[in-house]
């Protein structure tokens, strides 16, 4: 599978706000793929926890990330493959109006 990009930066933004960033998928193999996610933290939110796609098909996957201290921030959701034991990590990050 392909991810279009695999870090977000979403800018500034002030403690207590949410952010929320889009990772396009695309499932180029020729069978049907399963992508499983795994936020790393609590305050890192998915739309889905499973993503199953055809053949050459593309999905997002919607992250939301509560901004909880100040400074620079970086929060990442592990991304697994059906049948691959490898993780790979896609990213939001950002910083906050100081």
């Amino acid at each position: 599978f392909t991810v279009r990009r695999d870090m977000v930066d979403v800018g500034r933004a002030s403690v207590g706000d949410s952010v929320r960033a889009s990772f396009t998928f695309r499932n180029n193999k020729k069978d049907l793929l399963e992508l499983s996610f795994l936020p790393e933290c609590d305050c890192t939110t998915i739309d889905s926890e499973i993503i199953r796609l055809q053949p050459n098909e593309r999905r997002q996957l919607e992250v939301k990330v509560a901004v909880e201290s100040p400074g620079e921030f970086i929060k990442y959701v592990y991304v697994q493959a059906s049948g691959d034991e490898n993780f790979m990590t896609i990213a939001v990050k950002g910083r906050t109006n100081d």
